[in-house]
């Protein structure tokens, strides 16, 4: 969890932080792929987050928690499924561990693209409005990447939940459209997507294959009445999440019996205080990711793994027993 202060007062983490901006985003913006989960943090200027410090309630060694909590194979997948089946349709709420399966690289992790680029030179909104051709040629190819990227099997497998009534809606931080490619239907992203870009002079509006073709012709894409360069209308380090999509999410995870994380260490916050809306109204909470997340210690079921494999298992499972 993440310690944030606001004038020196800390914020209550069950408390709805949602119209803050984003700082250490993950993939916030990106436009061209800035990745899956993670627009760390939210940040104005008197608002600080902190992450990796858990909250004290929380401070119980969290690779022993997440060693203690883990299930694996079988067993694990006919846990969820029952779990599913007995509290659903769940609330999914996914990051950047759902989109690496399908070959887009993360950003946060030690070999990510942030090891290597500095985030506030290449991805905050300043240093667009300072120099937005830098930007978009740092971002240009992982824009592309992002469309030639295929829905893997845990996409496809939520899709499929979905339409079954085991999945009530997916809450993403991811911007690469492929949860809507594999057939969600109600999908919503928190950080925004790459399907649309907004020109930075007079805000008109451009679809993802005009920007892909002014890429291919100029470098950065431009707007063609007024020449201003146009924005990915993916949330940059600095920027507001936007306010429709973050309420819907809350809405959902107060109202959901059981949510379903899948892919998210649960750092980058106001989305990793979803779990907490719906514990907090007496839901629980299930967790699918490599490696330990900020939450584990209060998870009714960790499944440490791939994700396109154990939810892959876990609807045919369900496929079997319903």
């Amino acid at each position: 969890m993440a310690n944030v202060r606001l004038e020196g007062q800390r914020l209550d983490p069950l408390g709805l932080q949602r119209g803050v901006t984003a700082v250490e985003a993950s993939e916030v913006l990106d436009a061209g792929l800035l990745e899956p989960d993670q627009v760390n943090g939210v940040v104005d200027d008197a608002l600080r987050v902190r992450l990796r410090e858990p909250d004290r309630h929380l401070a119980r060694e969290p690779e022993a928690l997440h060693r203690r909590n883990s299930r694996i194979g079988a067993m694990g997948v006919a846990e969820l499924a029952a779990l599913i089946r007995e509290r659903g349709p769940c609330v999914v709420l996914t990051g950047a561990g759902v989109s690496t399966e399908s070959g887009i690289p993360d950003f946060r992790s030690p070999d990510g693209i942030w090891a290597r680029f500095d985030p506030l030179e290449y991805g905050s909104i300043q240093a667009f409005r300072a120099d937005p051709d830098k930007v978009w040629s740092f971002y240009a190819p992982r824009f592309s990447m992002l469309t030639e990227a295929e829905p893997n099997d845990a996409h496809l497998a939520l899709a499929d939940l979905e339409r079954r009534g085991f999945v009530r809606a997916v809450v993403t931080q991811n911007i690469d459209l492929l949860h809507e490619r594999a057939g969600s239907r109600e999908v919503v992203e928190v950080h925004g997507s790459i399907r649309t870009s907004t020109c930075s002079g007079c805000s008109a509006t451009y679809p993802l294959a005009d920007v892909l073709e002014r890429l291919r012709q100029d470098g950065a894409p431009r707007c063609t009445s007024c020449d201003a360069v146009l924005k990915p209308d993916v949330v940059f380090f600095g920027e507001l999440l936007p306010r429709e999509p973050i309420d819907r999410a809350f809405e959902l995870a107060g109202e959901a019996k059981l949510i379903l994380v899948v892919g998210s260490t649960l750092e980058v916050q106001p989305v990793a205080g979803l779990p907490l809306e719906t514990l907090s109204a007496g839901g629980a909470l299930a967790i699918v990711n490599r490696g330990p997340t900020a939450l584990d210690a209060l998870a009714t079921l960790k499944l440490d793994g791939s994700a396109g494999k154990i939810l892959a298992a876990v609807a045919d499972d369900l496929a079997r027993t319903s």
